[in-house]
This record gives C-alpha cells, structure tokens and sequence, in this order.
C-alpha cells in the first residue's frame, strides 16, 4: 500500500512539474523592463511557453528576467529593442515558429547561443547588428531567411553552422554586407523554391552551396543590384575556364563593288572588359574582273575619333614583284591591325583606292565581304563551354529547312574558320540550276538561297569552302 501511494505522489508530481513548467498557452507580450524583471516571480518554473512571445523593446535596457525560458512553442518576435545585446535568452533552445528581430538598436546578437533550431523563418530587418555570431549554434531552419536592410551587418558568418533550410533565401539591402560564405553549410535544400540577392552593393561573391543547387536545379531567383561579381546568375556558380576565340565584325559591304574611292564601315563593338584581344586583322575578298595582274591597292584604315590605324598598299603584284592572278580568280587578303589593345568602339572607316590603274577603260578587281577578325582570350563558365561544344557537335553537317521548300531554302552551316562559301544548287540530272557565294564565320552560319526561280523537282546544293578542300552535298525537293 505505501509503494503504491508513492507512486502515485511521484506521478502527481510529475504533472504538476510539467504543467508549472509548460506554460502560457496564450502566449505573452512585454513592452516594458518592468514585465520582463516581474517575469521570473510572475510564472515561477515557467521554461516552455506554448504561445508566442512578442518583446516590443524600445524601454527594454535588459532581458536577463526572461533566463528560465528554454523553448517556445510559438514565435518570438523581438522589435525596437534597445538593449546592447539578446542576454537574457541564453538558455532559450528552440523556437518551434517564426524568429522575427525589426528595428533593434543593439549591435550584436550576443544572448541567443544557446538556438539549436528555428521551426520557420529567420527574419532580421531594419536592424543596426553588425554580425549574426550569436547565432553560432543554429542547425536547422524549417523554412527560410530573410535578411534586408541591416545597415551595420557585414558577413553571415554566425549562420555557418546551418545544414538546413527550406523555401526561401532572401538577402536585400543590406548595405555594408560584403560575405555570405556563411551560408555555404546548407547542403540540404532541394526544396528552396525563392532565392533574392538583391541591392547589397559591396556584396561581391555569391557562390554559395544553396544558391548554386538552386541554379544548377533550374531556378528561378532574382539576383542584381550587387556589386561586380554578384549582379546577375551569369555571374555565379561557375567553374572559370579561359578559351580563346575569334570575334568578327562584319562591314556593310556584304557584296563585290568597285573599289575606286570606295569607303566601308565597320561597327567595331565594345570589346569585353575582361577579354585581351591580340592578333587584330581586317579580311577582305578581292575579285580579278580585268587586269592581267593587279596594281597596288592601297587601304586607309581610320578610327572613330579619325585617328589613321593604317595607311599603305596591301600587296603589288605587278612589275615582277609577285605572280599574276588570272581574270576571274577570287583569293582573300589579310590586314594587320597594328593595335592589339585599346581597340577603340564605334565606326571604323576603311577606305580602298588602285594607285597604278593597268585598265583606265573599266574595273581591274572587286572587293567585298570585309570584315574585322580579331583572337581575343577570356574567361567563361565551364558549364557554358560544354554548352557550346555541344552546339559545335550538333552543327557540324549541312542542314537544310524547309523541305520541301517554296522561295527560301534555309542553310544552318558549319566551319572552323572565317572564309567565303560557295554553293551551286543543281538538278538531279546534273544540270546547273543556280550560283552563289556567303561569307560565313567560325561556328554556325545560317543564310538563305532563293529558289523561287527553279522548277519543281529534285535538287542537290553543294558548299564549297574556297581555298579549302571541304566539300559538302546535300539533297532537297522544291515543290
């Protein structure tokens, strides 16, 4: 009997613990220092409380007086609060809903140690922290981090100890934060669905584990107003790797002219800021239509500002100084442009004119499709390189559309360097239907050929790269 009575007195007991120390099922509110000091004496034992607590702080020096409290069921939502610092919440564990901090004067999270774990959101805004290293010991936020207009905060390293969080990841304006490495930890965030870093103008680096598996999973996220390196998902999560490639800019001489006098102009565009651009040549195709050989051509290269580039004769083949061309031969002249760097942007003049004129009675050669070709070396995304090398591979054979076609046959055509390409569509039984020549670039090139004209019937076009060996036939029906 008396075994049986203790054990109902220690059950008793036990109850009565639990219910002194869960509490508060309605939550509670503090606006003064008072409330928080008579808080001890008020609820003795009173360590979980199962509503939200709500500090409005603006007359709140300390929050010593609320040291027993270890869990709270609800949120905790801290504004304005004018003491130095969170101490007072030092034993606090667990927050089973919303973390909420707004328009707090203090300037360290130093008191909330002790948090293991936010059930919701983590929100500080309008605040005057300068880091978040009270919050060393978070593990796990159920469902995101907002972080914007904390003027004084520079880095996030008090959150590097995170290994969890869902939905949303948002970072604004926040004006001095130049680190958000700390949140490099969260390495289970497949359900992310909201990324924002925006307006943080010393914010230089975003690569961080979250946001590049967000990215790297397709989504969407707003990311701008960040300094240089920060400003855009082109600019994140990548690998760099340095290629070298061939710029082109095309002239408005897209077709064989008389070049006596002629001038041509070529849109020289704003080199990237990051690319060093050498080996800076101007193409031009040259057609024999009347000389036995060629006179000198002389060439006039001037820049924007009207700077000459270059002025002096491409080649003379005349007089015995080099080997004849016969009427009708087409062949490429290649430019050095003595300025490797400092290519300045805008309209370049080229200017052509023939100092020994051999033919007075008509044209001795034509000139056409001149173009600026330029090596230039920078760095881009290794995801992106692999993107292109895909495309090469995906483009390298002639492909022809609309078949059948009507007026326009389209051409999507590959090569590895800048060149002249001509084609020749002929019939099925060999006849020679139509002629023509493009200018194409390295990679992919597409271009139109008429074939209104033609009968309807079976056709073959052939690309003949000239100077080349490269020969390439494909079928197509015009109906």
């Amino acid at each position: 009997m008396k075994k049986i009575f203790l054990t109902l007195f220690s059950f008793a007991f036990s109850i009565a613990l639990f219910a002194q120390s869960t509490c508060l099922p309605d939550g509670i509110g503090f606006t003064n220092q008072s409330e928080i000091d008579a808080f001890a004496t008020n609820y003795p034992g009173c360590t979980c409380i199962q509503g939200d607590v709500d500090i409005y702080g603006k007359n709140i020096m300390s929050l010593a007086g609320l040291s027993q409290i270890t869990e709270i069921k609800g949120d905790l939502r801290i504004s304005y609060l004018s003491a130095p610092d969170f101490t007072g919440l030092d034993n606090l564990t667990n927050i089973d809903g919303h973390l909420a901090v707004f328009g707090g004067r203090n300037t360290s999270t130093v008191g909330l140690e002790g948090l293991a774990r936010v059930g919701k959101y983590v929100s500080l805004t309008f605040n005057q922290v300068e880091n978040l290293d009270g919050l060393i010991n978070l593990k796990r936020v159920g469902l995101g981090i907002y972080l914007r207009d904390n003027d004084q905060l520079v880095s996030l390293d008090g959150l590097s100890t995170i290994c969890y969080t869902a939905s949303a990841i948002w970072i604004c304006d926040n004006d001095v934060l130049s680190d958000i490495s700390g949140l490099d930890a969260i390495i289970e965030n497949d359900k992310v669905m909201s990324i924002r870093i925006k307006n943080n103008p010393n914010l230089p680096i975003c690569e961080v584990t979250p946001v590049c598996d967000f990215l790297d999973r397709g989504g969407e996220a707003e990311i701008t107003g960040n300094a240089e390196g920060c400003n855009s998902q082109e600019e994140l999560c990548c690998t760099l790797v340095e290629v070298t490639d061939e710029v082109f800019v095309y002239s408005d001489m897209d077709e064989f002219v008389y070049p006596i006098g002629i001038t041509t102009t070529l849109e020289v565009p704003m080199f990237p800021s990051d690319a060093t651009c050498n080996d800076i040549v101007m193409v031009g195709y040259f057609r024999v239509v009347g000389a036995s050989c060629e006179s000198d051509i002389e060439v006039e290269i001037t820049d924007p500002a009207g700077n000459p580039i270059f002025m002096g004769n491409i080649f003379a083949t005349c007089n015995g100084s080099g080997s004849s061309h016969p009427i009708g031969a087409l062949y490429s002249v290649s430019l050095p442009i003595p300025m490797a760097i400092d290519v300045e942007p805008g309209d370049w003049t080229v200017k052509f004119t023939d100092s020994n004129r051999q033919n007075p009675s008509g044209p001795e050669y034509l000139v056409g499709f001149v173009s600026l070709v330029a090596d230039c070396a920078y760095e881009i995304c290794e995801n992106d390189l692999e993107d292109r090398s895909d495309e090469v591979l995906e483009i390298k054979e002639v492909l022809l559309y609309p078949v059948p076609a009507n007026q326009q046959l389209n051409v999507d055509y590959y090569t590895e360097q800048t060149r002249l390409v001509m084609y020749e569509v002929f019939s099925a039984d060999g006849k020679p239907a139509l002629l023509g020549e493009e200018f194409v670039v390295r990679g992919k090139n597409t271009f139109q050929v008429n074939v209104a004209s033609l009968p309807a019937g079976q056709y073959y076009i052939r690309m003949n790269e000239n100077d080349s060996e490269l020969i390439q036939t494909k079928p197509f029906v015009k109906m």
